[in-house]
């Protein structure tokens, strides 16, 4: 299964006439160590995808949807130029984001002046993971006070306009410049998991517990230690009796569709 993840950007040059022409340039991602404690490798950027459907939202509502419900309008334009420019540390995925024209997309022209006024800057990628990446050594180690993940690669989904970068470099013309998704992504936490947590026994957590404590209950496991759901993951036997109890689940439904259909059961 694999796990979407986010990482950050920030706007880039503007142009004399990016009123006029609607568009912007944004740093998306360098080599820089992120908030999260992650790096994202530059030169392994999987973006032919991408190209196929450059959507550009805000705050992740392509990917994520409002709690409003959804709404195209949080689809503010599309990416010109998804690229990586430069080479070993010097790496950094660029795009050119096209706003919608304002008579189709009243959010998208509010977001364009946030832009060019300066209260918007930062962008932010959702990406999925390529490969298997690696931890750093000494104070960069796994457990570390200073744990850093490199990523082999990373296909881009999509990215968003957001209020606030992780990453520090991803910059605003020639300025330097994390999604404001801390309460959101607590929220999604509490109410994926239950009751089993406090707000600030999440807040406690490391980035990785959490993702193996979701992982664990997508795959149908019920604990609360990160370490059990991550053993119980990767062993085949309790694999097997989860993929058991998923196709006994399967087979329910598909039964009692059957006997809706044929009028032997109601909703």
């Amino acid at each position: 299964m694999k796990t979407i993840k986010i990482s950050f950007g920030l706007r880039g040059s503007l142009p004399a006439d990016a009123e006029k022409t609607r568009e912007v340039s944004f740093i998306l991602s360098t080599y820089t160590r992120d908030r999260a404690g992650t790096v994202l490798n530059q030169a392994n950027w999987q973006l032919d995808n991408f190209r196929k459907n450059p959507v550009v939202g805000y705050m992740h509502s392509p990917i994520d949807i409002p709690i409003s419900g959804p709404d195209p309008d949080y689809v503010i334009g599309h990416d010109l130029n998804p690229h990586v420019e430069g080479s070993g540390k010097e790496g950094k995925l660029l795009g050119l984001l096209k706003f919608d024209p304002v008579e189709i997309n009243l959010l998208a022209e509010k977001i364009l002046r946030k832009v060019l006024f300066g209260t918007l800057r930062a962008a932010s990628v959702c990406f999925s993971e390529i490969g298997t990446g690696k931890w750093g050594q000494g104070e960069e180690a796994q457990g570390r006070d200073n744990e850093t993940y490199y990523y082999n690669g990373q296909e881009l989904l999509e990215w968003s306009i957001v209020p606030i970068p992780s990453n520090p470099d991803s910059v605003n013309a020639g300025k330097r410049f994390v999604r404001n998704t801390s309460r959101a992504a607590i929220a999604y936490t509490l109410d994926s998991l239950g009751s089993k947590f406090s707000i600030s026994q999440i807040e406690n957590m490391r980035i990785c517990d959490v993702l193996d404590l979701l992982d664990g209950k997508d795959l149908g496991i019920n604990t609360r230690d990160p370490q059990k759901a991550r053993k119980l993951g990767d062993d085949p036997i309790a694999n097997a009796d989860i993929i058991e109890r998923i196709r006994q689940e399967q087979w329910e439904l598909k039964t009692k569709i059957i006997r809706i259909r044929t009028g032997l059961e109601k909703l």
